[in-house]
């Protein structure tokens, strides 16, 4: 295990696998929930953003907070329930597997993502899978970064890549000073109008893809 000396940390949603969790229904039930509290989100921050802030300002009660994670749970499981594997990932994974550990980290509830992983047999290609519950924080938080790198501490960060496809991943990355590669074939984000560029970018799973996300020293 220890002879790998790099990291590759993968989203999981429409990165490891293509899942039809409807987001936009999320934030809008979530925003529902809070409007009816008489709290009033920047809906164009990400919901785990909307709840940390309000959570800060000591503002979401307990029974609100419950409500909203029951509503978000509602749709993840709808959303996973027929999820696919990513197009050629199983043979990504395995070509990596030898040269790199591989992981997840996922703002989706930890059981539903484990067991949607282990379903679509991706769970023993990762060696740890870290989801809602069990990060620390929320991805575009960076401590669910930091406490990945941190179980591979042998590994030095500029040999530690995080892969997504949305900006939340990239913004985690950026502030644990990791490296990030964009994954594009289901979300076409506009990195650069948001002033945050990825290291490069990939549009499908390919053996080339693979192979460029191993053997390179990557700098920030």
């Amino acid at each position: 295990m220890r002879e790998k000396n790099q990291l590759i940390i993968f989203d999981m949603d429409n990165t490891l696998i293509h899942s039809h969790i409807d987001f936009s229904l999320m934030k809008s039930e979530t925003c529902r929930l809070l409007h009816e509290a008489g709290l009033y989100p920047d809906e164009s921050m990400p919901v785990s953003q909307m709840i940390s802030e309000f959570k800060a300002a000591a503002m979401l009660s307990s029974e609100l907070e419950a409500r909203i994670w029951q509503a978000i749970e509602e749709v993840e499981a709808k959303g996973l329930a027929d999820a696919t594997t990513e197009p050629y990932i199983e043979e990504v994974l395995d070509y990596l597997s030898p040269h790199a550990h591989l992981t997840a980290l996922t703002n989706t509830n930890e059981p539903a993502a484990r067991q949607a992983l282990k379903r679509l047999g991706l769970s023993p290609r990762l060696e740890y899978i870290m989801g809602r519950g069990g990060a620390p924080q929320m991805k575009p938080a960076p401590g669910g970064m930091m406490a990945m790198a941190a179980r591979f501490p042998w590994v030095d960060p500029s040999a530690i890549v995080a892969v997504g496809d949305a900006l939340i991943d990239i913004r985690a990355a950026r502030a644990a000073d990791l490296a990030f590669c964009a994954y594009n074939r289901s979300r076409m984000e506009n990195w650069r109008e948001a002033g945050l560029l990825p290291d490069w970018q990939i549009n499908a799973w390919s053996l080339a893809a693979a192979k460029d996300l191993i053997n390179v020293k990557f700098k920030i």
